[in-house]
């Protein structure tokens, strides 16, 4: 089980405010790479080391698959959730620097509560994205 370090508030924080200025891009700030930046942040454990590398939406979901069996960020989330322990939780109970997953139809993203608690922050085209909490389907309290 991962645990927070003990000044993951402030690690947290700076992470945010430098990826505010980051465009998504596939294999740098995409939606996954953008949680396990935080999560790595505020624990110091990289989530997402054997999925680094790929380029494009294609590969990155060809890596997903081949590491969980099922190409989508749910799969992923689900699967490296129990791989290092992180429990589920009720979205009315996520709390800031926790991940959550967003659904739009039949695609799904991934995403951190901010620090306020009460908005989610994912990867978008210049920066940042913000949606409400009530955005999310899934919570992992990490």
């Amino acid at each position: 089980m991962m645990t927070r370090i003990e000044s993951w508030p402030s690690a947290l924080s700076d992470y945010l405010l430098r990826a505010e200025r980051i465009c998504f891009r596939y294999g740098s700030q995409d939606c996954g790479l953008f949680v396990a930046g935080a999560i790595r942040a505020m624990t110091g454990v990289d989530v997402a080391s054997t999925l680094r590398g790929y380029k494009n939406r294609e590969e990155a979901f060809k890596r997903i698959a081949a590491l969980c069996g099922t190409p989508t960020m749910e799969a992923v989330a689900s699967h490296l959730a129990g791989q290092y322990g992180v429990p589920e939780v009720p979205v009315l109970s996520a709390q800031r620097g926790d991940a959550v997953l967003l659904r739009s139809g039949r695609r799904s993203s991934l995403g951190i509560v901010a620090m306020h608690g009460t908005e989610i922050l994912t990867p978008y085209r210049a920066g940042l994205l913000r949606l409400p909490l009530s955005h999310a389907r899934r919570a992992w309290h990490i």
